[in-house]
């Protein structure tokens, strides 16, 4: 059995691109490909809508849509503001719910659709461009005063939509914004001031207008460390918007859905498969619904993608596109759940040379290199092998998602052996403490391997880490030394220390670990 007959994998390999909604086909394609979770669906009627919404006047805020790279923020708002600028696209929504509730707003709004782009240009001046060309394309009058010359950007903005409502009398103007973070970052303290006093007055001209405004950003905005020079000013910005976050379980939801859907056939299959393995992992068997749902993809998957710090690169639904893609066409093992883990993501960190830009990521890597290529080489039982190459590899993830590369924070056994769902062939024993005690075997011959180099553990919690600044391990080091010394040599040590004379070896057996005198000589017990 493959995994093509378990699933109907439909493979996110671009990224979405908020202008691509300005075209009517691709916005029928962008509505018709966006699953919708539960508590997604609840954010979009309760939050979303109502905030857009001008025939009751209420107090409309700004709106921010907060998601890391890949996790489907431009895809939402290009659902978004397609649902808001075309009233025929309502019906293709593919959640009940939400598909009724936008009614109230599907057709209502002329949309203008931007990228902040990497600019020394204000974002007063960037929003005021895109809003006079989109005027003049579409037959209105109408120019913003020059930036020193502003005495109200509220004013001008609701000066603005008194000639905008003169052309469109029944509909409102919502401006989308993506990326607004990146540029935010680019900004020295003076201008980020401004850029955040104009997104404060964007927010507060929603309430008293038809004006409507939307940023994505790829990370919560108020409070965010890398802005914390400037809280007062994100504190009052943080009054005049609304935050939409993105989260695992909205990824998940897009993962079983839309990446990897399957039939009440194909589940069932699956849940037999995976029943085989439930005494072998801590809580599978408790959250077999969710290994069904995701399955080829470990669950675990997720939590740990997202704590990553390669925030760049944590384009979640292309990197799973691509694992899956490689075993789609392959048998699932029989042995073993064939599940894909965070594991194999070490592998789309260390082939990314852009990443060695980042001296942390560049020493991880290094080292992670060091401690792969001896445990290939050298690690003591063949048939465990791939198992402790597993572990190096989970362990260099989870060493990226510490926030802190050195800190002694890692993995247990236990932890290892449920979120990398280990399987080591040939157990007698088919239950979860008899494979991790043999898991944590497997990670002290590993230490031994590589001479307790860049590999730690932590005496207090029994977490194993990468410890990327142990060269020499004088503690190992001393065990291998006292695993090859001879036994002769050992009782020389012992008689020199006890200040015993020389005896014949012919006098000696046994273990030479204690001695006493007696008549006529010396003794050695146990």
């Amino acid at each position: 059995m493959k995994y093509a007959d378990l699933v109907q994998f439909d493979p996110i390999e671009s990224v979405v691109e908020l202008r691509a909604a300005d075209k009517a086909d691709a916005a029928k394609q962008l509505v018709d490909t966006f699953v919708i979770s539960d508590r997604l669906a609840e954010l979009l009627r309760t939050i979303v809508f109502p905030q857009l919404q001008f025939d009751v006047p209420t107090d409309n805020k700004g709106m921010l849509i907060v998601g890391n790279y890949g996790t489907g923020k431009s895809h939402l708002m290009a659902v978004i503001s397609s649902l808001a600028e075309r009233g025929e696209l309502v019906k293709a929504v593919t959640h009940a719910d939400v598909r009724k509730s936008a009614e109230g707003i599907g057709g209502r709004f002329c949309v203008i659709r931007a990228e902040a782009p990497s600019t020394q240009l204000a974002l007063r001046d960037l929003v005021c461009q895109r809003i006079e060309k989109w005027l003049a394309d579409h037959g209105v009058d109408f120019s913003f005063p020059p930036y020193d010359e502003v005495t109200s950007n509220k004013e001008d903005i609701q000066e603005m939509m008194g000639k905008f409502e003169q052309k469109h009398p029944d509909k409102g103007l919502l401006f989308v914004l993506d990326e607004l973070l990146d540029y935010l970052r680019g900004r020295d303290h003076q201008a980020l001031i401004r850029d955040l006093g104009f997104l404060r007055e964007l927010g507060e001209v929603c309430k008293s207008s038809r004006f409507r405004f939307i940023a994505g950003v790829q990370e919560t905005l108020f409070d965010n460390p890398r802005f914390q020079f400037v809280a007062d000013s994100l504190k009052r910005v943080g009054q005049r918007f609304e935050q939409l976050l993105i989260v695992r379980e909205d990824i998940a939801f897009v993962v079983s859905q839309r990446l990897l859907r399957k039939t009440a056939s194909q589940e069932t299959k699956i849940r037999e498969h995976l029943a085989k393995f439930t005494k072998l992992y801590g809580s599978m068997n408790e959250r077999l619904d969710d290994f069904v749902r995701l399955f080829p993809v470990h669950p675990a998957y997720l939590s740990a993608f997202e704590r990553v710090t390669v925030a760049e690169k944590r384009e979640i639904l292309k990197t799973l596109s691509r694992s899956i893609k490689r075993i789609i066409n392959t048998d699932v093992p029989e042995g073993e759940p064939g599940l894909i883990a965070y594991d194999s993501y070490w592998a789309e960190i260390r082939e990314n040379p852009s990443l060695r830009a980042d001296p942390d990521i560049k020493e991880v890597i290094d080292k992670s290199k060091v401690l792969q290529d001896r445990v290939d080489a050298a690690f003591p039982r063949p048939k465990q092998k791939p198992v402790a190459l597993r572990v190096v590899h989970g362990l260099s993830v989870h060493r990226l998602t510490t926030g802190d590369i050195h800190a002694s924070i890692g993995a247990t056994a236990e932890e290892l052996r449920d979120s990398l769902c280990l399987h080591v062939e040939g157990l007698p024993e088919q239950e979860a403490e008899f494979l991790r005690t043999v898991i944590e075997s497997i990670l002290k011959d590993t230490m031994k391997t590589v001479n307790g180099q860049f590999l730690s553990v932590n005496a207090d919690n029994g977490q194993y880490f990468l410890d990327l600044k142990k060269d020499i391990d004088f503690d190992s080091l001393i065990d291998k030394r006292g695993e090859a010394a001879s036994n002769t040599s050992l009782d020389l040590a012992v008689r020199e220390q006890c200040g015993i004379p020389s005896v014949p070896s012919s006098c000696w057996s046994g273990p030479r670990l204690g001695c006493f005198e007696r008549t006529g000589g010396w003794d050695f017990v146990a």
